[in-house]
């Protein structure tokens, strides 16, 4: 995702630039201590998204996105100022986010969260994902495996595929994915270590909008999302046609969301 700050405060600019690089699929094409420059830049490049100042001299952030609306009617952005009074006209802007400074990795975080998920609706041919169930679990995109580098932050996604949108809540996930350890502080830890462990591979290739997470609880985005097992359960014959008796092989805790196909859909 193509993106760009926009901010009279060049310290503001560069504490925006570290925390969007933590973004391996965010590229930031420029960055305007002058929002003409900024303007004049949407007007000849592809940008899909602007953190923007409101308070900047000679244009305020509102004016600046209705101009750059008039260039780029597609282009998502989130405010970032110190005054909480301009809220209700950036959203009628249909800004995305509205961020309050001084602002942290988790606000950036959720802003680029929203404007990827707006900019994948409008681009949703140029990433094409699939979760694979039968026989092994395996996430592909744009053909390619996803390599997660922890096991079980892999396999607790995989629970939730399985779980077809299902709230997972901490102690269900623990109680399959640690099966044999006692529910402790010790393996809530290991559960919080799985979940930044998915988090931050989601992120780096894009996917953050697929997972809901809060407190202790989450579920995964299923809209748009090609998955076999869920072809499979809308009863598709193609997918039908593709299962081979195996669902998840690769986890023992996989059996029972699957035991009531004894007869293929279909078939």
């Amino acid at each position: 995702m193509k993106i760009i700050l926009i901010d009279d405060e060049p310290l503001i600019l560069e504490e925006l630039s570290y925390l969007c690089e933590k973004h391996k699929d965010i590229e930031i094409c420029g960055k305007f201590v002058n929002p003409k420059q900024a303007l004049q830049y949407v007007a000849g490049h592809p940008v899909d998204f602007a953190f923007c100042d409101i308070r900047m001299p000679g244009i305020t952030g509102l004016e600046l996105l209705d101009q750059m609306h008039k260039e780029k009617p597609d282009l998502q952005a989130a405010f970032v100022t110190a005054y909480d009074q301009y809220a209700f006209d950036a959203y009628q802007l249909d800004a995305c986010d509205y961020l309050l400074k001084p602002f942290g990795q988790e606000e950036v975080d959720r802003a680029l969260d929203k404007a990827r998920r707006l900019v994948r609706t409008e681009q949703k041919d140029e990433m094409q994902l699939e979760i694979h169930t039968f026989g092994r679990f395996d996430l592909f995109l744009n053909g390619h495996a996803i390599d997660f580098s922890s096991r079980k932050a892999k396999e607790l996604l995989a629970l939730l595929v399985a779980r077809r949108g299902g709230i997972v809540e901490m102690e269900f996930a623990v109680d399959l994915l640690w099966e044999e350890e006692p529910f402790s502080e010790q393996v809530k830890g290991r559960f919080r270590k799985a979940v930044m462990n998915l988090k931050n591979t989601l992120r780096d290739h894009g996917l953050l909008w697929m997972l809901h997470s809060e407190r202790g609880r989450m579920y995964l985005e299923t809209k748009g999302v090609s998955c076999d097992y869920y072809e499979l359960m809308e009863g598709q014959i193609h997918a039908a046609e593709k299962f081979s008796d195996e669902f998840m092989a690769q986890y023992s805790w996989s059996e029972p969301f699957f035991r009531f196909w004894n007869v293929r859909p279909g078939l």
